[in-house]
């Protein structure tokens, strides 16, 4: 059975009756990004497609504004009854953030403005993703990570396939796992969080079901039965309503035996006691020694070597510092860490090595963990980016507590 993660409710109960399914109706601003409207009954659903196949749909800033500005307007209409969440690529859902394109801009007078702006509006739309009022589906179909996780972690019912491959890599480009990876780390099994952001391990749709990373297993096949399905549902007016509608309609395509086919699972007894250890250095020693034939470990071993030694310390103490943090804490704290890297750290040569240059062979400074700073580690913490507590700011002007 599919269990859909939940959301602020609103609104009384309203019943319609079924009528066939209509044409959608395009309506989007940004090509890489496609917007429609599709009627059932008295109800609208809103479709949100990214359409960057040439960056696996990294998300740049204006697909991210054109996201925010729709679901902020679909968060107002009564007609809206669901929003759905997907990619017509059968290769990425969303690869990430477009950090080139970020480093690029960072490189010019106006660099920091830029990734204000970015961050700004990237953590924003995850979190309104996160508090939305109306059930969203987001179909996670092939590769998934980073920001890819950051759009589909708060969605109401995360579907994956086959093709998922999720994983949080930013210690291979100098960064560190953002998008509320401080928060949702933190809330896997003991020691797996750590591991996968110290590694950047990769893992699969049925891993991320065992691990609750999403909340149902499906062929991806089956996406277009499960969406046409979607115009013939009985939707309401009230929204509590709606996502038990949806989570049912789901429960007739999802594999519920998925989780335990996981291959992660059945390292739970391993993995995580590699990153269950006092200091990051204990990790370190854990991670060298390591000798077996687990492929898998081995591959992620080796990404957390040849990552940079900054975002490790950084790693360790964000989600260690960060587990009693709130969702939107954790935002608030990823802010202030995201601009800081911004402005000195492995961040820039990270992207340049991987993404630009593609020479893979980062410099990372320093060049080991024994030899990074504990000031250099405060300052990521700090308010010292002198960029003010914008996101705050628009968290309290645009999302109602309560």
């Amino acid at each position: 059975m599919t269990t859909c993660s939940g959301g602020k409710i609103a609104g009384s109960v309203k019943f319609i009756f079924n009528t066939p399914m209509t044409t959608p109706r395009k309506i989007s601003p940004d090509p890489r990004v496609l917007f429609s409207e599709q009627q059932s009954g008295h109800y609208t659903i809103g479709t949100i497609a990214v359409d960057n196949p040439r960056t696996l749909n990294a998300l740049d800033l204006r697909m991210l504004r054109a996201m925010e500005s729709r679901l902020l307007e679909w968060r107002g209409r009564e007609d809206i009854a669901c929003v759905v969440l997907h990619a017509d690529s059968e290769k990425a859902f969303c690869a990430g953030g477009d950090v080139k394109s970020l480093i690029i801009e960072l490189q010019s007078e106006t660099g920091i403005r830029f990734a204000v702006e970015y961050f700004k509006t990237e953590y924003f739309v995850d979190y309104l993703i996160q508090v939305y009022p109306k059930p969203i589906l987001c179909w996670a179909d092939g590769i998934t990570m980073g920001g890819g996780i950051g759009i589909m972690n708060g969605a109401s019912c995360r579907i994956v396939t086959e093709r998922t491959v999720m994983a949080m890599p930013e210690i291979a480009i100098g960064l560190f796992p953002d998008v509320g990876g401080t928060h949702f780390l933190n809330r896997l099994p003991p020691g797996l969080g750590l591991f996968l952001g110290l590694t950047g391990a990769r893992f699969d749709g049925r891993d991320a079901v065992a691990i609750g990373m999403a909340d149902g297993f499906a062929l991806s096949g089956k996406k277009q039965e499960v969406f046409a399905g979607l115009t013939r549902l009985n939707w309401h007016a009230d929204s509590k309503n709606n996502r038990k509608l949806l989570q049912a309609h789901l429960d007739s395509f999802v594999d519920a035996g998925a989780a335990g086919d996981s291959q992660l699972l059945k390292r739970l007894d391993t993995v995580p006691g590699l990153a269950k250890q006092t200091t990051i250095e204990e990790i370190d020693r854990a991670f060298r020694n390591w000798d077996s034939a687990d492929e898998w470990i081995e591959d992620a071993i080796h990404g957390y070597l040849t990552g940079s030694p900054t975002s490790a310390r950084t790693i360790f103490e964000q989600l260690k510092r960060g587990r009693e943090l709130t969702l939107k804490e954790s935002f608030l704290r990823e802010w202030d860490m995201a601009l800081n890297f911004c402005t000195r750290s492995d961040f820039r040569e990270g992207v340049r090595a991987r993404l630009i240059d593609k020479d893979q062979k980062p410099n990372w400074n320093p060049p080991s963990l024994a030899a990074v700073e504990d000031k250099e580690i405060e300052r990521f913490f700090s308010k010292r980016h002198g960029q003010g507590d914008l996101l705050a700011r628009k968290f309290s002007e645009q999302i109602p507590e309560g």
